[in-house]
């Protein structure tokens, strides 16, 4: 009786309410981040520059540590560049070589829906090697990432281990959830306290994944209950 009950409930089910339901799943826009892999501007020798200038799309706050915006090819006594996250060029913060200090990269997300989850995925990179500066002194880097507006999110903290080599040459993706509150955010990358500069690139974001049905699939449950609008007809006479 119960499973008689429970299909004539299902043929009960008007199409008007799938498609009502169709139009009801909120769209919820990627967003937008300018020079996300600090690409915009190419810069050639000496493959370092401590213009913020340099970076479109990005604010600099803080010390500029031996350098802001880098590129593969760099190389010294101690090392070379040979990679970034994403791309031929990334940023740094930090103090410089052997100096503590406070500095941090924002940019501004645009194309948010409010009230959506927003997954923001970037690459973070240690500046050291196993002989930087000194053999045994060498440290994993952190960095704080936070909202300064568009989402009340609390800020978390990255970090990435030594690398494999002198100069970012181990690259780790990062991954952290927000709550859009308005249509742009402004998110800040920041490390405090810090020797030597930790390496931020291949900034992005899009929307969360969540369990909300795809628009083919409720086209497809519609299109079923269309079916079974003759067997309805039957089973009541009309």
């Amino acid at each position: 009786m119960r499973k008689h009950a429970s299909r004539v409930a299902l043929l009960l089910i008007p199409v008007g309410v799938v498609l009502l339901l169709v139009l009801l799943v909120p769209a919820a826009f990627a967003g937008s981040i300018t020079n996300g892999s600090f690409e915009a501007v190419q810069i050639g020798a000496p493959f370092n520059s401590a213009n913020p200038l340099d970076i479109p799309g990005w604010t600099h706050g803080g010390s500029a540590g031996d350098a802001l915006l880098w590129a593969v090819g760099y190389s010294d006594s101690f090392g070379s560049v040979t990679n970034a996250g994403a791309g031929n060029q990334f940023v740094t913060m930090g103090g410089g070589f052997g100096v503590a200090g406070t500095a941090d990269w924002s940019t501004t997300i645009t194309g948010l829906t409010p009230g959506t989850m927003y997954l923001l995925s970037f690459m973070t990179a240690t500046e050291q090697g196993p002989e930087f500066p000194f053999p045994g002194t060498v440290f994993a880097q952190t960095m704080t990432v936070g909202f300064l507006s568009g989402s009340s999110t609390a800020a978390r903290s990255f970090t990435s281990p030594i690398s494999s080599a002198d100069y970012w040459r181990t690259w780790v993706k990062q991954d952290y959830l927000f709550l859009a509150t308005a249509s742009s955010a402004t998110v800040d990358f920041s490390v405090t306290g810090q020797a030597e500069d930790m390496g931020l690139d291949n900034v992005s974001v899009a929307p969360a994944v969540t369990t909300t049905p795809e628009l083919s699939t409720l086209l497809l449950f519609g299109t079923s209950l269309l079916g079974l609008a003759p067997f309805r007809r039957k089973l009541f006479g009309r």
